[in-house]
């Protein structure tokens, strides 16, 4: 498989699973500046997603926290 078909296929897996908690995320697609290229939004549409999970108390992590050089945690969320 070709890296460009790889690539719209993983796009579409993205977008499926986003329309679950955005609704409205191909209007927003569809109606997007044309500087915000299709995967920007849906990265930006995942971080809003974690934050939402986040916020609610019910993300997981990948792994433990770990300290930046400036001592700040950091660890991923889904």
């Amino acid at each position: 498989m070709g890296w460009q078909l790889s690539r719209w296929l993983n796009r579409l897996e993205r977008l499926a699973l986003l329309r679950r908690v955005f609704p409205q995320i191909d209007t927003h697609l569809e109606q997007r500046p044309g500087a915000v290229g299709v995967d920007d939004l849906l990265d930006a549409a995942a971080a809003a997603w974690t934050a939402i999970r986040k916020w609610r108390r019910i993300a997981d992590q990948v792994c433990e926290a770990e300290q930046d050089e400036k001592g700040l945690l950091a660890t991923i969320h889904y």
